[in-house]
């Protein structure tokens, strides 16, 4: 089923808090229980989400090949939506996401909720933080070498930060994490090992 409209909260309705989890290392953070909650791709992690986040037809690939659909909401791109029709992947995907270049899923999952809560947590997003651009999900979907994505990846987070400075973003991090300057609305929550 391919659907057109999606509303994660109904009339408007802002929730206290979001979560948005990425495929970085230090998901494993992640400690909430019964908040909205928005992966990644194709999780590796336990954790338990309301939707997903897809930009890469790569990942709508892995799903037909390995005859896998998703069970919750996925929030996409028009091309990774006609690519799941072509792909025959049951579920309710919406084209939500503008392609926007040298943005990740968990770029596209932060700017479309901001709006949407007082206070975004982000978890498993590394790479705000080191040159690490590992994925979980690249055992399941193998990436060719990456470049210094921070150097257009950082950009864009202080842009989407910049754009919505009445909500408050909380990136979540071991204990040597140093973040970079992210602007006012932005603080890190540090986790004990």
């Amino acid at each position: 089923m391919q659907d057109s409209d999606y509303t994660a909260f109904p009339n408007g309705e802002k929730r206290p808090r979001v979560h948005v989890i990425g495929n970085g290392p230090s998901n494993g953070l992640f400690d909430v229980e019964n908040e909205y909650r928005v992966a990644c791709n194709i999780p590796q992690h336990k954790i338990k989400y309301n939707c997903l986040a897809i930009i890469d037809l790569v990942v709508v690939n892995w799903m037909s090949d390995n005859n896998w659909n998703p069970k919750v909401p996925v929030l996409c791109t028009t091309k990774v939506k006609d690519h799941s029709v072509k792909r025959k992947r049951e579920g309710h995907w919406f084209d939500v996401f503008e392609i926007k270049q040298r943005y990740s899923a968990g770029h596209h999952a932060v700017e479309h909720h901001a709006s949407m809560t007082d206070e975004l947590h982000l978890w498993g997003m590394d790479s705000i933080w080191t040159d690490d651009y590992a994925s979980q999900m690249d055992n399941l979907v193998p990436r060719g070498k990456r470049p210094n994505l921070n150097q257009q990846w950082i950009p864009h987070w202080q842009t989407i930060f910049a754009n919505f400075l009445n909500t408050q973003f909380i990136i979540h991090t071991p204990q040597d994490a140093l973040l970079p300057d992210l602007g006012v609305n932005v603080q890190q929550y540090t986790h004990s090992d």
